[in-house]
């Protein structure tokens, strides 16, 4: 693409205006006859794409003199240089020497982007991972793709590829995203958790299959109330689209939260299917649980063709929930084995932070969007309702060892719920919505007991639920 012309002087230049078109206009381009006039239209959509993604975009810049590139892009204070190639064959060294020729002529600080639809030779990929004191962004085909559906998305894409680049030494790439992301999972295990899940012959699971169903809602130990804090107001929330292709995008997710502090030692969590669940707590049993995908799913009779994730943990003086649409297609389907379809954090704190700096690492490093806004809460974070001791049955029990004694107690059940399943039971007063379907309860005890001196019976007291965008999370306290 080393034709002087300018997209707006050219008369067969694509108009292009919401995003939504950017794909669709791309794919008409693949089927072009005309490569001369294809890589002119090609220009205008990637401009386009800049734009709508909020950066400040120049084409055919000075800045590279005497070498022509494509076009510049500013965003915040970072500058890049982009070439983009639509050719039939992977952009190979001779491109890469000439844009490392006109990183030379520019600012240390510039960024280079090479476009690439076909792709790169291993030489290209090789060559970039060795030398990073000029750092060199690939975005191939699928990248671009994925752009041009969502541009708003091209920030992330950015930054996730020039710390992968910077930090390992690797190139980020859009084609053959699942293999490098599995073998770039953390080595290190993921912090375990303070509780653990018995069954009621005293077995330790890293988590159990209980009846279930698809439910917006996810069970808390306790329900963290953003409004329990001095000073008037109420509290703010904050969604987070992540970008997460695969199920081991969530894996990393999971680290990377543990990594920026971001995470405790008992986020609890389920996978729900058609009639069962899985319940757990601890991000690392979480981990063990969709590895064990396969082996969970295979005694299913009719499993549906997707499972949801539901999580909640605490952080900042709040709260968050994480939620995954995880693809469980066996061929059938148009999309891949375990891929997800939605993910997202729903953050609720008691304010918005005066140092946001945690947040904005995460979202650099794996938000879908850049564009996050705090949101007040239009009415209290929690409520509350007190049930008249009804009784319930045990399914298994939630156990904490003593750090001192290294004594077993009782903290929390698992129980079978007997109020809200399918409608068969009448709601009870104050009984939250999102409980229907749900199959199974997970409740705090009020008072905790060794597990060797079990009571003769159990009851639901109060129900607390905060809502985030996405889910409710509930704390059921129990007694005895």
């Amino acid at each position: 693409m080393t034709d002087d012309v300018s997209p707006a002087q050219d008369s067969d230049a694509l108009v292009l205006g919401e995003r939504s078109e950017l794909a669709e206009a791309f794919m008409r381009l693949r089927a072009a006859a005309n490569p001369h006039k294809r890589g002119r239209q090609f220009e205008v959509l990637l401009e386009r794409a800049f734009q709508l993604a909020h950066f400040q975009v120049h084409f055919n810049p000075g800045m590279a003199r005497p070498r022509q590139t494509d076009l510049s892009a500013r965003y915040g204070d970072r500058r890049y240089l982009v070439e983009a190639k639509w050719q039939g064959e992977k952009t190979d060294v001779d491109v890469l020497g000439g844009m490392r020729d006109r990183l030379r002529r520019t600012d240390s600080s510039v960024v280079g982007v090479i476009v690439s639809i076909a792709g790169f030779t291993g030489t290209v990929i090789d060559e970039i991972g060795r030398e990073r004191n000029m750092p060199i962004l690939l975005v191939d085909g699928a990248d671009l793709l994925g752009v041009l559906r969502d541009p708003v998305t091209l920030p992330g894409l950015f930054q996730a590829k020039l710390e992968e680049l910077i930090t390992h030494g690797r190139v980020h790439l859009g084609s053959g995203m699942s293999q490098r992301a599995a073998a770039s999972r953390p080595d290190r295990t993921l912090p375990s958790s303070e509780l653990a899940v018995w069954d009621l012959q005293g077995q330790r699971h890293p988590y159990l299959a209980v009846p279930g169903g698809f439910a917006p809602v996810v069970f808390a130990t306790e329900v963290t109330d953003v409004d329990w804090a001095f000073g008037r107001g109420r509290g703010v929330c904050l969604d987070m689209p992540v970008a997460a292709r695969d199920q081991e995008d969530v894996i990393r997710l999971l680290h990377g939260l543990d990594e920026l502090g971001l995470a405790s030692a008992q986020p609890t969590w389920a996978l729900q299917q058609k009639d069962v669940s899985w319940f757990g707590i601890g991000a690392g049993e979480l981990v063990q649980a969709l590895d064990d995908a396969q082996a969970r799913t295979a005694s299913l009779d009719a499993p549906h063709h997707s499972e949801q994730l539901v999580y909640s943990d605490t952080c900042l003086g709040g709260l968050y929930t994480l939620t995954a649409d995880i693809n469980l297609g066996d061929g059938a389907y148009s999309v891949p084995r375990r891929q997800i379809m939605r993910c997202q954090i729903s953050f609720q704190l008691p304010g918005t932070p005066l140092d946001s700096a945690p947040l904005q690492h995460l979202f650099d490093r794996f938000a879908a969007t850049r564009d996050g806004h705090f949101r007040h809460l239009d009415g209290a974070a929690t409520q509350t309702s007190w049930q008249d001791r009804r009784p319930v049955e045990p399914l298994a029990r939630i156990v904490q060892h003593d750090p001192v004694t290294k004594d077993a107690w009782v903290v929390g059940l698992v129980i079978r719920d007997h109020y809200s399943a399918e409608g068969r039971h009448a709601v009870l007063e104050g009984w939250p919505l999102e409980l229907q379907h749900t199959g199974f309860l997970a409740c705090a005890l009020a008072h905790h007991h060794p597990v060797d001196q079990s009571p003769e019976s159990y009851w639901i007291e109060r129900v607390s639920t905060a809502w985030t965008s996405d889910l409710a999370v509930t704390t059921v306290r129990a007694n005895w």
